[in-house]
């Protein structure tokens, strides 16, 4: 049996611990010599139809990235290729990276910067706190628990939004339904978008939404700009109905130059990288070499994607996204 894996998105020492983990298994980096591959260890961006269809022997493919919005899952189901992403490799990062930037905003860092810069001393005693707010998720998959797990540590209320009422772990409560997503968005006063992109996820935060919101509420985005209606929120932020934002994702990308969001003050922006972590390349060595281990054997595998279970859009909300 013969294994395609994208050297360049692992450490050598890493795509190493992989070969040595599989002596008895053809694996190579060569994709020119890697068409006759039964299994391939790729990025989703990777799964469209020119590549797949070259790849005549394939049945699995282990996606490196949580999110597969950009996946071809019609050439996957025709051929029943089987599908699994790397949902739990990104969400610790992640979470430390939402506390971060809810943390920058609130302590008013962005103007303390600038003032160390230009040697002033300046102090600001109006800072918001997070300890006895009420934090709203947008989606309650693996980075969404991990969230409310470590905001929770501020004596926090964490509200939850899914499609389906269905209680999770470290939410006081959950909420479901248009009627649902309204309520969390009116009582919070942090909310964080967690949801995967896809055709009920696509705008779903828009003028309307935005206007339901706190005034003194902050937005929180890591999951994809396209779940955000930008320019809505940039008016949003520009009239200061709400307090402010904290983006790691953006329509387009990279985030033209031109675009009012580079120079607000209200807002704190990091260039896709929100799951950043000299951690992660282990994290998915190991669930990689997992993975591979359970095929082998014939075992279930972890983190599956069901091309059935995407179709319906209700269920997709835990499906997580980097």
């Amino acid at each position: 049996m013969k294994i395609f894996i994208e050297e360049k998105k692992f450490k050598e020492e890493n795509l190493k611990r992989i070969v040595n983990e599989f002596k008895n298994v053809e694996i190579t980096t060569n994709l020119e010599k890697s068409f006759d591959a039964e299994v391939i260890v790729v990025e989703p961006s990777f799964v469209k139809e020119e590549n797949i269809s070259k790849f005549k022997n394939l049945k699995f493919i282990q996606s490196i990235r949580a999110g597969f919005d950009t996946v071809n899952f019609n050439i996957i189901n025709e051929r029943n290729i089987v599908f699994s992403n790397a949902r739990d490799i990104y969400s610790l990062s992640i979470a430390e990276d939402v506390i971060g930037k809810i943390l920058i905003l609130n302590r008013n860092a962005k103007q303390f910067i600038k003032d160390m810069e230009n040697k002033e001393w300046k102090p600001n005693f109006n800072a918001p706190e997070i300890y006895k707010s009420t934090v709203g998720i947008i989606g309650t998959g693996s980075i969404a628990k991990e969230i409310a797990k470590r905001i929770k540590a501020f004596d926090t209320t964490v509200l939850g939004y899914r499609r389906s009422f269905i209680q999770e772990e470290y939410f006081d409560k959950i909420y479901a339904g248009d009627a649902g997503l309204d309520e969390v968005l009116k009582l919070s006063d942090y909310v964080i978008l967690t949801v995967p992109l896809n055709e009920g996820t696509r705008g779903m935060i828009n003028k309307e939404k935005l206007n339901l919101m706190k005034n003194d509420a902050l937005l929180v985005n890591i999951a994809r700009g396209e779940v955000v209606v930008q320019e809505d929120l940039i008016t949003a932020l520009e009239e200061k109905s709400i307090r402010g934002a904290a983006l790691d994702v953006f329509t387009p990308e990279p985030l033209p130059k031109d675009s009012p969001l580079w120079s607000m003050e209200n807002v704190f922006m990091t260039p896709h990288c929100s799951a950043a972590s000299y951690h992660i390349n282990s994290r998915l060595t190991d669930l990689i070499i997992e993975n591979l281990r359970r095929y082998l054997n014939k075992e279930e595998l972890l983190h599956k994607v069901n091309w059935f279970y995407l179709n319906k859009r209700e269920c997709l909300v835990n499906a997580k996204i980097l």
